[in-house]
């Protein structure tokens, strides 16, 4: 991975804690008022998410950097952009009773998410068979 690709990368998964942070905090302190308690639980399921994956990239990003060997790495982490968008966005609409068909993007985004994952296992994996044991 190049270091370009990895500094944005960085740079988006700081954006997506950021708001996480905030949706977080509305969570919090705002949604009580206004929704039911499974809706509120879900919204903060997906922020719970949001973190979790956007930490997850900011590991991917560095390792992709170190190791620009490393095969398929940055479609990993471009399908894990497009998860957190799709899983996180489409459950917070379903919990905010927003339209259907954005809510309805969400088991998509959890898809990507698992594929986005997987790639980079299988990209680490695969790299570990071509090096020596030395350099494991």
């Amino acid at each position: 991975m190049k270091t370009g690709f990895a500094r944005t990368l960085m740079a988006v998964a700081a954006l997506l804690m950021a708001v996480a942070t905030g949706l977080g905090a509305y969570a919090s302190h705002g949604l009580d008022a206004i929704l039911e308690p499974a809706a509120v639980s879900s919204f903060k399921t997906a922020v719970d998410y949001q973190f979790v994956h956007a930490l997850g990239l900011i590991g991917v990003s560095i390792y992709g950097e170190r190791h620009p060997e490393i095969k398929g790495l940055n479609t990993a982490a471009l399908l894990l952009v497009v998860g957190i968008v799709l899983f996180c966005g489409g459950v917070y609409t379903s919990s905010l009773d927003g339209p259907d068909w954005l809510a309805s993007l969400a088991p998509a985004g959890g898809i990507s998410l698992i594929i986005g994952w997987l790639v980079v296992a299988v990209g680490i994996g695969l790299s570990w068979r071509r090096t020596g044991p030395d350099e494991r």
